[in-house]
């Protein structure tokens, strides 16, 4: 009898470390499943954060525009080393523009683009730089033909690297007439890229 109980016991040991086993591999095949489960997931997680930071920079950055013209709407006048100012505002998105100095200052780093276009007036042949911090970088010229009541036109545009407060402006190198009537003819402008 003791040796059928043993037997029975052996036997009873046997199918609970079976049952045992089946659990463990279950087991097993869960945690593999989860941590499958988990790694699927964090990648997922990475990607959504990814598009997060880019669609943050994509509303920043458009938060961030940078863009102004400015003009006059009457005739100016001016001296050779001077600064050209435009007190009638068009645009000044970001702010960066000053009328009443006529300089515009760089709100942050990046590429810009600037233009002017300057119409000279009685047989004045002007001369107009856009500078930036001091050194001119590009010019136009409108050419009075010595005739008087005579107008022309000219422009010209630069793309410049700036960084955050650099300096730019249009300048008269020579001549001292520009003209705008009624609606700006005379304009200074620029933009973030």
């Amino acid at each position: 009898m003791c040796q059928d109980i043993s037997v029975y016991l052996v036997l009873c040991i046997g199918v609970l470390v079976a049952i045992l086993a089946v659990f463990v591999n279950d087991h097993d095949k869960r945690l593999e499943a989860l941590d499958s489960l988990s790694t699927h997931l964090g990648k997922r997680v990475e990607n959504l954060t990814r598009e997060n930071e880019k669609l943050t920079e994509i509303i920043e950055g458009n938060s961030k525009k940078v863009a102004f013209t400015a003009g006059t709407h009457a005739p100016r006048t001016t001296a050779s080393g001077h600064t050209l100012v435009f007190p009638v505002v068009i645009n000044n998105e970001g702010g960066g523009y000053d009328p009443s100095s006529g300089v515009f200052t760089a709100p942050r780093d990046g590429q810009y683009v600037f233009f002017v276009s300057a119409q000279g007036y009685s047989s004045d042949t002007l001369y107009v730089s856009i500078v930036h911090n001091g050194g001119p970088k590009v010019m136009t010229m409108s050419d009075g033909g010595r005739k008087k009541d005579f107008y022309d036109s000219g422009s010209n545009l630069v793309a410049l690297n700036l960084k955050m407060d650099d300096r730019v402006w249009a300048q008269c190198q020579s001549g001292s007439h520009y003209h705008s009537e009624g609606i700006a003819i005379t304009t200074f402008s620029g933009f973030l890229v």
